[in-house]
This record gives C-alpha cells, structure tokens and sequence, in this order.
C-alpha cells in the first residue's frame, strides 16, 4: 500500500536536482543539435562553393581553348576601373602603362566590354553562368600576364603553345597556408571571396579587392603573403589558407586577429597547353585525312590523294619541306611547293667562296668562321667572336680580313675558314661538304657541294588542307612529331595496331631539373635527335611502336599519342 506522507526535504532536493539535471541535458542536447545544424550548413555551403568553382575553372578552359582566333589566350577580368562590375571583360589600353593590376578583377561571365576597340581578341561568348558562391557573392579571377593580349602596349597576341610553359616568369605562384608552393606555373585563379571579414566594406558601388579578397600574415616574420590586391602588385601570389572558422586561439603560425575565408581553384599551364594540344592534334589530323580521302558529305574538303604525305626532317626551321620516302618526322607544313636548290663551296689560294643557287630563299644563313674573332660588321651579317653569320647582303672583318655577301646569297672571303650553310633541309652532300642535321659544314682545300632534292608530293598545307591560322601563327606543328606507313610498315600506337598515321604532342622541351628517359638529360630543340622531341625509349627507339594514348604525363614525360587513322 503506497505511503501517503509528503516527502522529506532530502526527497525534495532530490527531485530538484533531477529536474535541474534534465534541464541542463535538455538545453546541451538543444546547443549540441544546433552547433551540428551550422556545422552540416556550413559544410553544405563549402561543398557549394567548391562545386561552382570547379564549374568555373571548367567554362574557362573551354573557353579559352575553343576561341576561334586565339586559342589559349584568356580574357582580362571585370575590374573597377570603369566604376562597375558589370561582368564584362575590361580590355587594357595601348595608351596606359600596363600594371599588375589589370589581371586581377571578378570573373567575365559577359564576353568583352563593348568599349574596348583596341583588345585584339574578340571575346563572342560568356561563360556560360553567373558564378557565384555559397553567399551569392561574384567570383574573382587573377590571369598571368604571359596569356592575355597586349600586355607590352605593342597590340600584339601572346604565343601560346607548350614552349610557353617554359617561360620562367610572370605565372601565378599558389602556396599553401604555411607558404610552401603549391604551383608556380599557374595560368590562372578562380576565387570564392565569401562574406566580409576584419573591417571589409563592400558598400560601395565598386569597391576594390581588398574588400573582397584576404591576406594572411605570418607570425615567423610578420611578412603576409601576396597578391595582386596588395602592394607590391607585381609580386602575384595567392594563398590556399585555412578558413577563420578552423583556426584557433592556439595556433601559433598565423599573426592574430587572423581573417581568412576565400576559397581558391587554380588552372595551371600544363592543364591548359594539355586541353590546347588536344584540339591541335584534331586539326592536324583533320588536315592528314583531307589530304589522304576523296571529297565526301562528311569531309568536302577532301584532296583524294590517297596517301599520307612523307615527312619533313627534324629540326626543319626554314620552309618544312618533305623529304622522298621519309615517313617520320614533321609535318610537311610549307603552303608552296619546295624548291630544288645546290650550295657551292671552295677554298684555295687564301680564299674562300660560298654561295647558293636560290640565294638565301630556301637557307636560313651562311656561316663564316676563321681563326680569330671578327671586330665589326654591317648589313644583315652579324658576329659572334669567330664566326659570322650573314642572311642577307653585309660583312664582318677584322683589320684586313673580310667576309661578305650580296643579296644574291653569293659570298667570298679573302682568308681560309670553314662555312656552315644553315637551315637548308639538304638531302645529300659531296667532297668538302657534310651533312650535318638540317645543315651543310663545308671545311679544307678544294670544292664541294650539297643539294636539296624534294619530294614530288601534292603540296601538304593547301586547298583542303589548308591549316588554320592559329597553327600556324602560335607554330603548332613544332610540337608533333608525325609517322606514316606509306612505306608499306605498319605502325602501332599503344594497343592498337595496323595504324596507317599518327600523331605525337611533345610537349614542351622537358629541362633541367628533370631528364628524360630517353635521353638521359634535359632536351633542346630544334633538332634533329628524336630524344629531344619524345620522351620514352620506346617511342624514340625508331622502330614504328609508339607508346599507348593514355599514359600519365609525369614531369619527366609529357608525350601523348593520337592515331589518324585507321
């Protein structure tokens, strides 16, 4: 029978503290549930931004690689200079002194500013969305300076093609939050600018980037990090540092109070010149396959020579011209049909003679060297201590001894030396001449000679073949390496055999401090050692097998194959 008496005071603390316990648990569980709340939002909006981010360094790529006139060259940011972000591209004046400044702005999603008259590349298409982050606010965009027109004030377009990647400056440097770099060889970055923090004022109707993007400083030596929105603007740095919310009071590497919240993607040049090669290697191969098929509904530009052309020679940097029953090499790219030329050589009684029967049409120079160093020079003759190389009329002499040359490409010395005809794409030399590449060495007493014989192939770059501008004027075609089986071999690219034609990209000249397997070392180009062009043994060892398509471009290997056809 249950006790009808009251409790004690003990039973009553006891239930106080009890209901006490409750609530207290109740009003944790309450902030614990909240805290999970924010923190599942906030990794729901990081996931976002990361994700639009992503998008955007997407839509540049493709717009930079697919521009029909300059393929690789990106757009200038929206910047504040006119006033406004409206979201179109603001081109750089020729008038104006060029400043780092120009390359840092909000992401162009409209195309190009309509007032720009001057910016030489049409920018026809936006990117395709209004970018923004998780808090709806505009993405920022820094470029390097060695990927957008005119940065010099000459109106000129950049060259982009793999050789650009070696360019030792001016790339973006990305490094992570202790500083250590991530990239120095990167084309652009793509930037969350998240809400304001530490004082930032976005009020205004253009405020600059320093209300938007943000700066660590190191607490080693009180030294921030750079960027463009910070002096000195030539020093373009930016950080992939720790949000303000996970750094705490503890942390002993950031200078406090510590405001950070951007978040960064980065394009670097080799994701660029990869995706660029690619739609080179396309209109190459579209050209090989015009020249081989006859006209039809798929392909009207189709020549119906029924072959592939032969080759030029390695090293070819005069006019590229085929050589009979060569099947590797470069392109044939020359758009007139090569010339048939010789180049005389004689030495004797103190005497020198050089001279070629198209002058210096189809050479790049003739080459002089004597025994001591030349001391003055004139016209398009030029010294380098003992040697003097002339490409058109001019001399060089020292006291009495002088080498000369007409416009004819006939030269004479009154002194013994050896001449070098350069650049000539000879086929065969005899007596006092070698072949030597691309070149002819004529050395000692008596004559010699050397010959350009060329193939009789239907000229490779014209009518249907014709390549696109673009290739030409950025020289694609120095960085593929071409094979046929018009001699009857077959090829193999990878896994696939019975090849008739493919293509290699080269990349760029892999040097110091990685070698190639190949070779060994660092490669050079131009020339005429296929280790300078590829990379593996196996695609340099000159048996027709080529590496697969799909290997992974390494430091110390960058080639990728591309079969024509079948």
């Amino acid at each position: 029978m249950m006790s009808s008496r009251p409790l004690g005071h003990s039973g009553q603390r006891g239930m106080v503290l009890i209901l006490i316990a409750f609530i207290i648990g109740l009003g944790a569980a309450a902030f614990m549930f909240k805290m999970f709340n924010a923190s599942s939002l906030q990794v729901e909006q990081d996931e976002k931004t990361m994700r639009v981010l992503g998008e955007a360094k997407s839509a540049l790529i493709a717009w930079a690689v697919s521009h029909p006139n300059h393929p690789g060259q990106m757009p200038y940011p929206d910047r504040n200079g006119d006033g406004n972000y409206d979201g179109y591209s603001d081109c750089f004046a020729t008038n104006v002194s060029f400043s780092y400044s120009f390359l840092l702005g909000r992401l162009p999603i409209h195309g190009l500013d309509p007032n720009c008259n001057n910016h030489g590349i049409t920018v026809t298409a936006a990117l395709g969305a209004d970018f923004r982050d998780a808090t709806g606010e505009p993405l920022w965009y820094a470029v390097s300076k060695n990927l957008v027109h005119d940065y010099n004030g000459t109106g000129a377009n950049p060259i982009i093609n793999p050789g650009v990647a070696n360019v030792a400056t001016d790339w973006i440097e990305v490094v992570d939050r202790n500083g250590n770099v991530i990239s120095n060889r990167v084309a652009a970055v793509i930037i969350a600018p998240g809400t304001s923090v530490g004082g930032q004022d976005r009020s205004s109707a253009a405020p600059d980037a320093r209300e938007y993007l943000d700066r660590i400083v190191r607490s080693s030596d009180g030294v921030p990090f750079k960027n463009y929105a910070l002096p000195p603007l030539e020093v373009n740095q930016f950080i992939m540092g720790e949000d303000i919310r996970r750094v705490g009071a503890n942390d002993t590497v950031f200078q406090k109070p510590y405001y950070f919240n951007d978040k960064l993607v980065y394009i670097t040049a080799d994701e660029l010149l990869t995706a660029l090669e690619a739609r080179a290697a396309n209109e190459l191969k579209n050209a090989l396959l015009n020249y081989y098929e006859p006209a039809s509904g798929d392909r009207p530009n189709g020549r119906g020579v029924g072959y592939f052309p032969y080759a030029a020679s390695l090293g070819s940097s005069k006019d590229y011209a085929c050589v009979a029953s060569n099947v590797v090499g470069v392109l044939p790219i020359s758009s007139v049909a090569p010339a048939d030329f010789t180049c005389n050589y004689s030495r004797g009684g103190g005497l020198t003679s050089a001279s070629c029967s198209t002058g210096f049409t189809n050479i790049s120079a003739i080459v002089m060297r004597k025994n001591n160093n030349f001391t003055s020079f004139s016209g398009a003759c030029s010294y380098s201590g003992r040697d003097c190389t002339c490409a058109g009329a001019g001399s060089c002499s020292r006291g009495g001894q002088t080498f000369s040359c007409n416009a004819l490409g006939s030269c004479n010395a009154n002194f013994n030396g050896t001449v070098t005809f350069k650049g000539g794409e000879f086929t065969s030399a005899n007596s006092r001449c070698s072949l030597s590449c691309t070149d002819v060495a004529c050395s000692g007493a008596g004559a010699g000679s050397a010959t350009r014989t060329s193939c009789v192939d239907p000229v490779f770059n014209t009518g249907g073949s014709q390549l696109p501008t673009w290739i030409m004027t950025n020289r694609w075609y120095d960085y593929f390496y071409y094979a046929s089986s018009r001699t009857g071999i077959k090829l193999t690219g990878g896994n696939k055999t019975n090849v008739d034609s493919l293509l290699i990209g080269t990349g760029r000249s892999i040097v110091a401090p990685f070698s190639v397997p190949s070779k060994g070392s660092a490669q050079s180009r131009p020339s005429c050692a296929i280790n300078d062009y590829l990379d593996s043994a196996e695609n340099a060892n000159a048996d027709q097998i080529f590496d697969r398509q799909n290997i992974t471009r390494t430091p110390n290997y960058n080639d990728h194959t591309y079969i024509v056809a079948p």
